[in-house]
């Protein structure tokens, strides 16, 4: 095949790619916000490449028409996904999948800790992130930020019923923790997975109230605490990796996995 037909050839095979079928979306149900459930379905369809790299999505009415929306509705969905890099639209032409997904932004969706084995990976995740913010914490910390770190473990006690506030106090602790290291990245992204993670925490809370669970994570957050304050950057770590690993096996605890 020579040149032209190499160009020619690759046009067509990008051609077919932008427009190959699309299968039937989920039907909707009744959820609470129409335009976050599309634009979930259609997250999971990119991220899983049921909807490849450059391929175009359904247009809007075709959308409204699969999942029984306004275009409106629509719309709105695919404004998120532009939002999170995951596709662009082309004027006069269509919406696409990025090509390069490498440069689309770090994000945790809600919706990801639904899921026993994203919820777990997610926590995986938080272990070596918060493993080594301790440790920072432990030999960068300040005083005021020792003190604040004090006064959240005060926010820790709260009787074993009340797990929304205990839910609510665990994620500030590690927040805490994440200002104590003084690495701005580690406050940003602890920033970002706060957001995600209260939920999850808070099911746990929830479905562990009454348990020696609750109780153990109080003592756990004291142990990083005291290790913090020596300034034992090792202990710290290990007692941040063991409170999450507990957390973890928290969860399978309760679901059963």
């Amino acid at each position: 095949m020579n040149g032209l037909g190499r160009i020619v050839h690759s046009r067509e095979t990008r051609r077919q790619a932008m427009n190959k079928p699309v299968a039937a979306f989920e039907n909707l149900g009744r959820p609470e916000n129409l335009a976050d459930e599309i634009a979930q379905q259609l997250r999971d369809r990119i991220l899983k490449e049921t909807l490849g790299p450059g391929q175009r999505l359904p247009t809007e009415q075709a959308l409204g028409a699969q999942f029984g929306v306004s275009r409106n509705v629509v719309r709105e969905a695919i404004a998120r996904l532009k939002l999170t890099g995951l596709v662009e639209t082309r004027h006069g032409v269509g919406t696409f999948v990025k090509r390069d997904m490498a440069n689309r932004p770090f994000e945790v969706e809600q919706d990801d800790l639904l899921d026993f084995k994203q919820l777990i990976d997610v926590y995986r995740l938080r272990v070596e992130i918060e493993s080594g913010a301790a440790a920072l914490a432990a030999t960068h910390r300040t005083a005021a930020q020792l003190e604040a770190l004090k006064e959240s473990l005060k926010q820790d006690e709260h009787p074993a019923e009340d797990w929304e506030a205990g839910a609510n106090s665990a994620v500030d602790f590690h927040l805490a923790v994440s200002q104590a290291s003084n690495n701005p990245y580690f406050v940003r992204i602890m920033g970002h997975l706060s957001s995600v993670i209260r939920d999850a925490v808070r099911t746990l809370h929830f479905r562990s109230s009454g348990t020696p669970r609750v109780h153990e994570i109080h003592a756990e957050h004291e142990r990083i605490v005291q290790a913090i304050e020596r300034q034992d950057a090792s202990a710290a770590r290990q007692a941040m990796r063991d409170h999450l690993e507990n957390g973890i096996n928290g969860y399978r605890n309760l679901f059963g996995n």
